[in-house]
């Protein structure tokens, strides 16, 4: 299963891709004009092939810059989705605080416990399967990978925190 990636961090990935398409298909395209109009002296003499190279690498520097517009933009959707995605993680993370507490938690997995002792591993895919169901009972859609991720963070707060503060 893929890990989840918060908009925020796509934003930023698709905004540094945008960046760097645009100035090296900027420079590329300045370079290709230059060659083309012999201020760069490369083909002095060629004949079709200087057309042939400028416009082959002309057409790919433009596509540089057109891919980068694109990477700028869907940079900007990504990050009005990762100001609603921010909000929803808060509200959930307000939810769990009040309803889904360490006892809480427990007490759902005691509720079908068969008498064996469970493992420490056990436990925790009891916990986060208990967790992750009260989750996507309460707020409805959410995407699965979201959900895992929120699940783990949540996890680590309120059990593995609370046996590193006990040490």
């Amino acid at each position: 299963m893929p890990r989840y990636q918060s908009s925020a961090t796509k934003a930023e990935d698709n905004r540094s891709s945008a960046y760097t398409l645009l100035a090296v298909g900027g420079i590329g395209f300045i370079v290709v004009v230059l060659i083309f109009c012999n201020v760069i002296p490369l083909y002095r003499n060629a004949g079709v092939s200087k057309y042939l190279v400028c416009g082959v690498m002309g057409a790919m520097f433009v596509l540089f810059i057109v891919f980068g517009v694109v990477s700028m933009r869907d940079s900007k959707l990504l990050l009005i989705k990762a100001k609603s995605e921010t909000s929803l993680r808060s509200e959930i993370a307000k939810w769990c605080l009040e309803n889904l507490d360490r006892a809480a938690i427990d007490a759902l997995v005691q509720e079908e416990d068969t008498g064996e002792e469970l493992t420490e591993e056990e436990m925790y895919y009891k916990r986060t399967e208990k967790m992750r169901g009260a989750i996507e009972d309460k707020f409805m859609n959410l995407d699965e990978a979201f959900v895992d991720d929120f699940v783990d963070a949540y996890y680590q707060e309120i059990y593995e925190d609370n046996i590193a503060n006990s040490r």
